[in-house]
């Protein structure tokens, strides 16, 4: 067996599933940034989701779950992603008007 073989196979040993409760997703086959932040893609777009019990949705900007107060309305950005994008935003709007 060479190196290629034994990384494969440890690789392949470690299934990725979504964090979302009761979530039978393999993200095996999944694009990349949905194992990475082990959500399917579902449940990334999801308005609610349980996640340990608790109802969440997932940030886009933050890639993590928060809890439903964070959000604004079905946004799925939270409050405070959205406040520095915002602030951002506005700071280049200004500069760009002097």
């Amino acid at each position: 067996m060479d190196a290629n073989d034994d990384k494969g196979s440890s690789f392949s040993s470690s299934i990725v599933c979504c964090q979302g409760d009761n979530c039978t997703a393999d993200l095996t086959d999944a694009k990349k940034y949905h194992r990475r932040h082990k959500v399917c893609e579902f449940h990334a777009k999801a308005p609610v989701v349980i996640v340990s019990g608790i109802q969440q949705r997932f940030c886009q900007q933050c890639s993590k779950f928060h809890e439903l107060p964070e959000f604004d309305d079905m946004k799925r950005s939270c409050r405070r992603r959205l406040a520095g994008h915002n602030e951002r935003r506005r700071r280049t709007t200004s500069e760009g008007s002097s």
